[in-house]
């Protein structure tokens, strides 16, 4: 500890101290052993457990101790309840350890009594000094024996045990004052009139606990002192106001638990540091972190020695009459931070409102907050592979809160009472007229968006059905067709007019069109690249689903294997099932982990039957009689990553097998069929944009598939609003647009988020939770939600405001500076820490 001892060395009572970190007078300090340590980690002094001349209190019960957690939302404190007594010893035996210390020990040694009468005071007072105490505290306050609860003239009895032992003994003494005094100011100029060398300001309070289910006290059976965190600024109040009145020393006392707690005490003019419950809980060690601390503190601001700023807060301090009143400052809500399950989600959908809102069974809010981004939400809600349940701050440690079943269930419940969403709309049109080629989730989205913005839209979907992939590529199981009829239905009740079986081939024939919007689907199949290809019994995923999904005939053989690793293969798979095969197998060269398919669906195929053989990848199909009867494969191994940043596989040699089947379908991903030129493309053959979908060709837009390749629909839903906000700036002009586009976000800290709740038991055995959830089951499991972020859902800021200053936009939360009274207090309780306060704008 030597390193502190040239900044930390203070006077103390008229002795030389290495550091201002006194410990203070508990079982810590009892025994020469214990001493030493507080000596070995860095403190000045001690001040030894208290002698009592009351011999019952040199009996301590057990238990003694107690930690009270106060419940107060997410912030942390607690109080430490302790009746630890006086120490065991007499008189004479403890005047030995007084006497064996300074033998043993550098460290300045100071015994604490407690006498009950005057002879008492004098005599202990005396054995001290003869046993080479350092300096003498006077314990006038304890909790457990004290004047203070005497019923006398406490102040003058504590005048007159002070005179009495400085009439007696020549060392320094200091007495312990209680806070339950009536002016402590006034005690401690008494104090120094009388001759204390110094006072330590305060002894911890005497306090009750109880419990209330046995309705007895808790501690134990009585009455016993108590402090903690909180206990720091009432000293603080009263060693500021003392400091500039006094010549005499001055150590504080109550709540230290970290070194910010010591300069505090220093900068309101304490001489030295008295520390206790943070040595019981934390053991020795903590002295040096106070030390090293301050230290840090000293280096960082320039001080050299500790006088260069104790006591620098004191003239500060304004009077009640000098305290600003001008209301300058109010509150702002930075909406960025936001929870990490939104940010993930491509839509930008409100998960944190609106699973908060479910817990809270506001059912028809929560609908609202989800319907509010559009009408897609069903769609999304059964083929999204849940980005935000992969980033839920649950998965931490945890199950993630599940999310899709949530959302399922709140639009399921608005749709059965018939609830329609009232989407904002421009209050008039524009004039202006877009096309829209696709009518797959890209298209559909800017369809729907710039048709609420005023503008006159036309799809045109060169299928028979409207939905792409929606409708064609996603079998019946997996998204019912009547839920994507029904929400085709409102983006059509919107104004959009989608015309079927109306292929674009250039954009010649769109010149009567103001912009146009390209959400051509990735359609062409990409090839396995073996021989035999184009055997009988060999399909295309996605051929293969479009027929399924057009009620065309689809037969399969017993045997049946598909190629693939994506939701196409696994939703081909899964089909071959319910068309009756007896087998099917499916091939992926990479592993599980790697599957680019939603995994929720490969456990699903699994538990139908279909079985998954990883790291293979097929060398040719081997056919009789021009149809395939089996598919020649080898084995893989995953070598070092290539420039993607997946592991590469690798052939392992001598590992060929057949695998028998009649039917096999190809599933190896698709890519954009552009057959419109003069668009810039990109190396993967799609077409190129900027981040808003704008292409080299002015006023020709592009989203979904044709721009990000094969994708899934949340993420083709979000590259068609980014397109419609482009187009509506286009077309309206930058500063008319109606359409705007989200907001910044950025994901709160999730190891923050989950130390704030980390008093939430995890589930011990994850459940399994049901696709659809009854009323019951959904509060439940939203209840999981640890409300991670700023916004609806924490409300915590709206709840506490008196003014009614924080008002609701969207998911999000806002201050109305006109309403803001400026307290602060919202800033203090804000968990993100989110709030500011910032100069009050002008008026007018």
């Amino acid at each position: 500890m030597e390193e502190f001892m040239s900044r930390l060395k203070t006077r103390y009572v008229g002795l030389e101290l290495s550091s201002p970190i006194v410990v203070a007078s508990a079982g810590i300090t009892e025994t020469v052993e214990r001493m030493q340590k507080a000596q070995e980690c860095g403190a000045g002094a001690v001040v030894m457990k208290s002698l009592f001349e009351k011999e019952i209190c040199r009996v301590a019960p057990t238990p003694r101790f107690r930690i009270l957690k106060h419940n107060l939302g997410k912030e942390r404190t607690f109080t430490f309840m302790s009746y630890e007594q006086a120490s065991e010893w007499g008189p004479q035996r403890y005047a030995e350890e007084v006497a064996r210390a300074k033998a043993e020990l550098d460290i300045r040694v100071i015994p604490s009594i407690n006498c009950v009468t005057e002879e008492g005071w004098l005599s202990y007072a005396k054995m001290m000094e003869e046993a080479g105490a350092d300096a003498l505290e006077l314990n006038v306050s304890c909790p457990h024996s004290s004047i203070t609860f005497s019923g006398e003239d406490v102040e003058n009895r504590i005048y007159q045990v002070v005179r009495l032992v400085r009439e007696s003994v020549s060392l320094p003494i200091i007495p312990k004052l209680s806070p339950m005094l009536t002016n402590p100011l006034r005690v401690a100029k008494r104090l120094e009139e009388i001759g204390a060398n110094g006072v330590t300001i305060f002894n911890r309070m005497t306090g009750l606990d109880i419990d209330i289910e046995d309705q007895v006290p808790t501690m134990p059976g009585g009455y016993a002192g108590h402090g903690g965190p909180w206990a720091v600024q009432y000293p603080l109040r009263w060693i500021s106001a003392i400091r500039p009145q006094v010549e005499m020393d001055i150590a504080a006392s109550g709540g230290v638990t970290s070194w910010e707690d010591v300069v505090k005490y220093l900068l309101a003019g304490a001489t030295v540091v008295q520390v206790c419950t943070a040595v019981i809980l934390n053991g020795y060690r903590i002295i040096e972190e106070l030390c090293r601390g301050v230290e840090d503190y000293m280096i960082r601001k320039g001080y050299r020695s500790l006088n260069q700023f104790r006591g620098k807060v004191c003239s500060r301090i304004l009077t009640t009459e000098e305290i600003p009143r001008e209301h300058t400052l109010v509150a702002r809500i930075d909406p960025e931070p936001t929870a990490p399950c939104q940010v993930a989600c491509p839509v930008a959908v409100p998960i944190q409102a609106f699973v908060r809102l479910i817990a809270e069974r506001e059912f028809e809010e929560a609908w609202r907050q989800v319907k509010s981004k559009d009408p897609l939400q069903r769609i999304l809600s059964s083929v999204c592979p849940g980005f935000c349940e992969q980033e839920c701050t649950h998965t931490l440690l945890d199950r993630s809160v599940s999310i899709m079943a949530l959302k399922r269930f709140i639009l399921d419940w608005g749709r059965k009472r018939g609830l329609i969403f009232q989407y904002q709309k421009a209050a008039e049109m524009s004039g202006k007229k877009v096309a829209v080629i696709g009518s797959g989730p890209a298209g559909l989205t800017a369809a729907f968006d710039l048709a609420r913005a005023g503008h006159q839209v036309t799809i045109f979907e060169a299928q028979p059905v409207a939905g792409g992939m929606l409708s064609l590529g996603i079998p019946e199981f997996r998204l019912p067709r009547d839920l994507v009829h029904q929400e085709i239905a409102e983006i059509e009740e919107m104004g959009v007019e989608i015309c079927l079986s109306r292929p674009i081939r250039s954009l010649d024939e769109l010149t009567d069109y103001d912009a146009v919007f390209l959400g051509i689907g990735a359609l062409r199949n990409r090839d396995l690249g073996v021989p035999g290809e184009d055997a009988q019994g060999v399909s295309y995923g996605l051929d293969f689903l479009r027929r399924l999904n057009q009620g065309e005939p689809v037969r399969v053989g017993e045997r049946v294997v598909v190629v693939g690793g994506g939701n196409t293969a696994v939703d081909a798979a899964r089909a071959a099932i319910r068309l009756g095969a007896k087998e099917v197998f499916l091939a992926y060269r990479r592993t599980k982990d790697e599957m680019p398919a939603d995994l929720r669906e490969v456990h699903e195929a699994e538990a139908e039957g279909v079985k998954i053989l990883f790291l293979v990848v097929p060398n040719q199909i081997i056919t009789e009689g021009g149809s395939a009867v089996a598919l020649r494969c080898s084995n893989l191994y995953l070598a070092a990553s290539d420039q993607s940043g997946r592991r590469r596989p690798q052939v392992v040699e001598g590992t060929e097998f057949h695998l028998a089947a009649d039917t096999i379908i190809l599933a190896l991903g698709q890519s954009v069929d552009l057959t419109i030129d003069s668009l810039e493309t990109t190396a993967q053959g799609t077409i190129k944009t900027d981040e808003m979908g704008r292409t080299n060709k002015e006023g020709i837009f592009a989203g979904g598939d044709a721009v990000l390749g094969p994708a899934t629909v949340a993420e083709a839903v979000a590259s068609g609003r980014k397109a419609a906000v482009a187009i509506d700036r286009y077309l309206r002009g930058e500063g008319n647009a109606f359409l705007q586009p989200e907001s910044p976000m950025k994901a709160v800290d999730k190891w923050a988020a989950w130390r704030r709740n980390s008093h939430i038991e995890m589930e011990k055995e994850p459940r399994t939770i049901p696709q659809i959830l009854n009323e019951e089951q959904a509060v439940m499991e939203a209840r999981r939600c640890l409300a991670c972020g700023c916004g609806v859902g924490c409300d915590l800021c709206h709840q506490i405001c008196i003014y009614s200053a924080v008002e609701k936009v969207g998911s999000k939360y806002r201050i109305n500076s006109e309403k803001c009274d400026g307290c602060g207090l919202c800033v203090q309780r804000c968990p993100n820490q989110t709030i500011s306060m910032v100069p009050r704008p002008v008026q007018g």
